[in-house]
């Protein structure tokens, strides 16, 4: 295969060259248009063109062209500097085979975002990406003006991802011209797709057009706007991402929104980073230490839910207000894409790069008391509502106590050795450390707990059924507990819904579960102990009507 994509390409010279058409002047990382008029008689439904991108240093992209009026457009965008050569194949013969070159100028952009450092993100040039995004409604229907203001103030406020939904009838036109004046901002657009088909051969056709339009900006795929809420929701997921995953050649990052997580469908092989919609910690926390993507939260409003979900490991999708800003520029300034959830802390809760940076919220203002390596710490409180940082006394040892300047409202403490993250800075290395990766505990002899409730092997949905987590041996682990429910009916494959949260409660079963009654279902535990401990039970039920 190599060798005859290297005789391909040494052919080039010997092939009619084609005039440029739209990208005879462009910057690495911006997105221009080779645009190819229709003759009279051309049916543009019936026709065929896409060109193979080479790069200077000989990675190739396939783009396929759409419909524009009356022409073709390929969109493209250079990765790198210097002469790029591309060649077209179509059903047109008065295309087909021709060939010609582009030359992509210097650009100070980063380069499109990709997944790094297991729970993180990077650009392109190997910077660390710090994720935070708005959602932006009605984003093609807006007036100009409108969009345009709006988009200043997300700009202003620190956001680097902008939110928009691909409704059924969009004008995509004029979407990606809004996409491309979002990345002129310097933000990313995720893009939802409100209107995936439900049939397959459309859904092809859907997921090539989005692909062909929209691929060459600097994007993410956010997938539906709830699949749990879509009829057989993760088979239209799972073929449509592996659509996106197969046509985009720029391999933009990969999720759906869900209300609750999108973890239910990790195991199809298209998704790369997760999302979820509630902050709740028995969610969040927990399915952090099972799954090994980086994870976003849509589901922020407030204050408190903004660093919730920064304690379960996720970054802001959602929420506005000064809270936001001020959080963007408190994590611009930490090692954000090293800091994983830490347990060794009572009275809040943390995320840290152990011996270089402790965060820790302090929701309910009380005494905090958090366990360090060995060094000396600069220490401060930081109001998260309007950024004011108060240093304290530098802090050496091991175990750090301390209360917040007050009890009126919520606290962040920083503990960090700030001379020795600078010199961290300097270092060509993008991370420090290797991300622990914990082995979840699964040995019912090595698991103190068991499922207590629901009792017999009968659910009923019409009758909501109580659940339950024994502790069958008590110890300074199971003092606190972190839980999440789970039922699955597999043999039916809508995947799984989080089905309650916490010790004891009811369980929540969706109708949707299943297609068929009775059926056979899986109810999964999933926690963390208060040294953060992974363990998982499991338990079968028939659940009937």
């Amino acid at each position: 295969m190599m060798l005859v994509r290297v005789l391909f390409f040494t052919l080039l010279a010997a092939v009619p060259a084609l005039a440029q058409t739209g990208c005879a002047d462009v910057q690495a990382w911006s997105a221009c248009e080779l645009d190819f008029d229709l003759m009279a008689g051309e049916n543009p439904a019936q026709i065929q063109l896409h060109a193979e991108f080479r790069s200077p240093r000989h990675k190739t992209y396939l783009l396929r062209a759409f419909v524009e009026g009356s022409k073709l457009v390929i969109r493209f965008t250079p990765t790198e500097l210097g002469t790029w050569d591309y060649r077209l194949t179509s059903s047109l013969s008065r295309l087909d085979g021709k060939t010609a070159q582009l030359t992509a100028r210097e650009s100070d952009a980063p380069g499109f975002i990709r997944t790094a450092n297991v729970h993180h993100f990077a650009t392109e040039n190997q910077k660390p990406h710090l994720w935070t995004a708005a959602a932006m409604d009605r984003f093609v229907a807006l007036p100009r003006a409108e969009f345009d203001s709006a988009l200043d103030q997300y700009a202003r406020d620190k956001f680097t991802h902008l939110r928009v939904v691909l409704d059924a009838g969009a004008d995509l036109r004029e979407a990606a011209e809004r996409i491309r004046s979002i990345n002129a901002k310097g933000l990313t657009a995720d893009i939802v797709l409100a209107a995936i088909p439900a049939e397959a051969g459309p859904r092809a056709q859907y997921a090539g057009e989005m692909v062909s339009r929209f691929a060459a900006f600097n994007i993410t795929w956010a997938g539906l706007p709830s699949f749990e809420a879509t009829p057989h929701g993760r088979a239209v997921l799972k073929d449509a991402g592996r659509l996106l995953q197969k046509l985009d050649p720029y391999d933009h990052p990969r999720t759906t929104l869900a209300a609750a997580t999108s973890a239910a469908l990790a195991g199809d092989g298209w998704m790369n980073m997760l999302s979820y919609g509630t902050v709740d910690a028995n969610v969040g926390a927990v399915e952090h230490q099972f799954h090994q993507r980086p994870a976003l939260n849509t589901g922020i409003q407030t204050q408190r839910d903004l660093w919730n979900a920064t304690m379960n490991g996720q970054y802001p999708a959602g929420g506005s207000g000064p809270a936001m800003k001020v959080w963007a520029e408190f994590m611009a300034k930490s090692r954000y894409w090293e800091l994983e959830p830490y347990f060794d802390v009572d009275g809040a809760r943390a995320v840290a790069l152990e011996g270089i940076e402790y965060i820790v919220y302090v929701e309910k203002p009380g005494l905090v008391e958090l366990t360090v390596e060995n060094h000396n710490y600069d220490v401060a409180w930081m109001n998260p509502a309007t950024g004011d940082l108060l240093p304290q006394k530098d802090y050496k040892g091991m175990h750090f106590t301390g209360e917040p300047p007050d009890k009126t409202h919520d606290w962040v403490l920083r503990v960090s050795r700030e001379g020795r993250k600078e010199g961290m800075l300097k270092s060509y290395k993008f991370d420090s450390r290797r991300v622990p990766v914990q082995e979840v505990e699964q040995n019912p002899l090595r698991i103190p707990f068991e499922i207590a409730a629901p009792e017999g092997d009968q659910i009923s949905l019409a009758r909501p059924a109580k659940f339950a987590l024994k502790i069958k041996r008590d110890t300074r682990g199971t003092r606190s507990l972190l839980v999440e429910w789970t039922a699955e009916v597999a043999l039916d494959g809508e995947g799984y819904r989080v089905v309650g949260t916490g010790r004891e409660g009811t369980l929540a079963i969706p109708s949707s579960i299943a297609n068929k009654f009775p059926a056979v279902m899986s109810l999964r535990v999933l926690l963390l102990n208060a040294n953060g401990k992974a363990y998982t039970l499991d338990k079968v039920y028939r659940l009937v009507p």
